[in-house]
């Protein structure tokens, strides 16, 4: 399996999986369809289909196949840039319209070829020689409206980026680039076709390289299409590693305040328990409650801290002795002077996660200590 078809399998299980849970969503519902028909519009998908049903599909029916797929995915990322824009339903007509009458023509011109058989091989290559003008007919109507698709996609994808946030700029940027690499592609090709059909010769090499580009400019088409999710979860994924590596470094200024207030512990069903042990998903909930449960503790222990001469000008982590006097006067009962609380681990200036670095040297500081048994 080529890396291209793999990104493409793998760019639509993942839009597949938002369609689901956004089944209403027409532009979603478009790039889906756009991935679908680019997959059954590979060669290697329409020679295993050959292989599966056996001669039910001939050459020139799965040449057909694979080409009406290719106009539908470009049609389908068109209607994805129209439904984006909340808009624009006679221009859907318009494109429906054009690929029907794309596709129509591709179909009679196949129908027409004598021995369509040997003149339509299910291959991505173009014919060396063009001896039936239907056959360049074919790949002319194809190329030409490959050319308008992947231009007018090009546009759309550029005006959106320069409309869009820096995440989903990039990925349009790429995107864009990409189809306007399509376009040039097709424009070659529909010249060696003319170059070929009026008798002139081309070399293979060259044609064999301008057709090595198009799995290129695929994949980067892909690239793009998924660039903004790839980063939202690349975003998300180092948020949930950030949660869980700062969890686990919570535990000795967790493991102290619990001991000594244990009735601050949130609730927690049995069921719960296992679910928050057994799945990655719930480390956010279980980040925040270790966090809300070590600033309660904090707010408790806090008279006992002004009583033990907690310093608020000094960071936290530099005052151990203090944590420990306080923590011993809460064990022992002791009844503290006043009820006012202290504030610890202020968050410093607008970082939120400020708070949550000195919290964390704390913890690493107590962990220094011997646990009090």
């Amino acid at each position: 399996m080529s890396l291209t078809k793999l990104a493409i399998i793998v760019a639509l299980a993942w839009f597949s999986y938002r369609l689901a849970r956004s089944p209403r969503d027409l532009a979603l519902r478009a790039v889906v369809a756009c991935l679908f028909c680019r997959l059954f519009a590979a060669p290697s998908t329409i020679a295993a289909i050959r292989d599966l049903i056996g001669g039910a599909l001939t050459a020139s029916l799965g040449k057909l196949v694979m080409n009406i797929a290719l106009n539908a995915s470009w049609f389908f990322l068109l209607l994805f840039f129209l439904f984006a824009a909340a808009g624009g339903t006679a221009r859907a007509w318009r494109e429906t319209t054009l690929v029907l009458g794309a596709s129509a023509c591709m179909a009679l011109a196949v129908l027409v070829t004598p021995d369509a058989d040997s003149a339509f091989p299910t291959r991505g290559a173009l014919p060396v020689t063009f001896q039936v003008p239907s056959v360049a007919v074919f790949y002319l109507v194809g190329t030409a409206y490959i050319a308008y698709a992947t231009g007018s996609a090009a546009m759309w994808a550029w005006r959106y980026a320069a409309e869009s946030g820096r995440r989903a700029q990039v990925g349009l940027w790429l995107a864009a680039v990409a189809l306007v690499g399509e376009a040039g592609i097709a424009v070659i090709r529909a010249g060696i076709v003319v170059v070929r059909w009026m008798g002139g010769n081309v070399p293979p090499s060259f044609a064999g390289a301008v057709d090595g580009l198009v799995p290129v400019a695929l994949l980067i088409f892909v690239v793009g299409v998924c660039w903004a999710g790839l980063a939202t979860r690349i975003s998300v994924l180092r948020v949930w590693a950030r949660h869980r590596s700062v969890y686990h470094q919570l535990y000795p200024l967790w493991a102290r305040l619990h001991e000594v207030f244990p009735g601050d512990a949130l609730e927690r069903s049995p069921r719960s328990l296992w679910l928050d042990r057994l799945s990655p998903r719930r480390i956010h909930r279980r980040f925040w409650r270790r966090m809300i449960e070590i600033r309660d503790g904090l707010v408790q222990l806090g008279p006992h801290l002004a009583d033990s001469g907690f310093d608020t000008d000094r960071p936290a982590h530099q005052q151990v002795g203090v944590f420990e006097e306080a923590l011993r006067r809460q064990r022992e009962g002791a009844r503290p002077s006043g009820r006012s609380a202290v504030l610890v681990a202020a968050p410093d200036g607008p970082d939120l996660g400020a708070d949550i670095e000195q919290l964390v040297a704390l913890a690493q500081a107590l962990s220094k200590q011997t646990m009090p048994i």
